[in-house]
């Protein structure tokens, strides 16, 4: 009791009005029934089914995402995470397409230019880390977002391969700095009643997005339509910085 008083005055709250009940293991699970687990439990739910307790809370849990409060951020996160998934791997194909596109046979070229855009991932968790405390969650996402966003615009025309790989190194930099914020703000956005659940599902959205993109720039590309799967990643990048100024609450600083 006095540890659990502790802990409330640390977190300046106050336990919840109840008493607190020892429960004896069982003997055949080859516990001394001496040995006692102390929990809390308030009078009103003292005898109470644990599974009806643990449905119940699964029912809480899933309409505290359409609540008046929680739906905005929902739908936003949501657009936020598949926008993110697909833009990253939107972008790792182009990289691939446009280099095998110029390469000739047994040509080391695309494996040169995977390799050297890959290292500006490196930068984007830098950048991040530099600019999410000092302006900001929501600022520092819809700024990297913006920026992937411009530097990948120009791969619409045909470019010299030097030129495009430099865009395609500081777009991939902004869309890794964008998923390190976005992996620090989406828990934030949840109470801890339902934080776990809602990244899990925000998650299970941005991996659609993962699967979306393959099947949708590389046919794009195949069929030489490089211009239109350029203008597709900037639209849901787009789509996202608008997503990103509409977030009702940031808890950067």
């Amino acid at each position: 009791m006095l540890v659990l008083e502790r802990m409330a005055r640390m977190n300046n709250s106050t336990l919840p009005p109840g008493t607190v009940t020892s429960e004896p293991k069982r003997k055949e699970d080859n516990y001394d029934s001496s040995v006692t687990t102390l929990l809390l439990m308030t009078e009103d739910n003292l005898g109470h089914d644990e599974g009806t307790s643990t449905k119940s809370s699964y029912k809480n849990i899933f309409r505290a995402f359409w609540s008046r409060d929680l739906i905005r951020s929902t739908l936003l996160l949501w657009l936020v995470h598949f926008a993110s998934y697909f833009a990253y791997y939107g972008l790792v194909y182009l990289i691939s397409e446009l280099s095998s596109g110029r390469s000739q046979p047994k040509d080391s070229t695309i494996y040169i230019n995977v390799l050297v855009t890959s290292f500006a991932e490196f930068p984007g968790l830098l950048l991040a880390a530099l600019l999410i405390d000092r302006i900001g969650r929501r600022v520092t996402l819809g700024c990297m977002i913006l920026l992937c966003c411009a530097f990948s615009a120009p791969l619409s025309i045909q470019l010299r391969e030097g030129l495009s790989i430099i865009l395609l190194f500081c777009a991939r930099t902004c869309v890794m700095g964008g998923f390190a914020v976005l992996h620090v703000y989406s828990p934030e956005i949840y109470p801890t009643s339902c934080r776990n659940t809602g990244v899990g599902f925000a998650n299970f959205i941005g991996r659609v997005g993962s699967i979306v993109a393959p099947l949708t720039i590389t046919a794009l590309l195949e069929n030489h339509h490089q211009k239109e799967a350029v203008l597709v990643m900037d639209l849901a990048l787009f789509l996202e910085g608008v997503a990103c100024t509409l977030f009702p609450r940031d808890q950067g600083p």
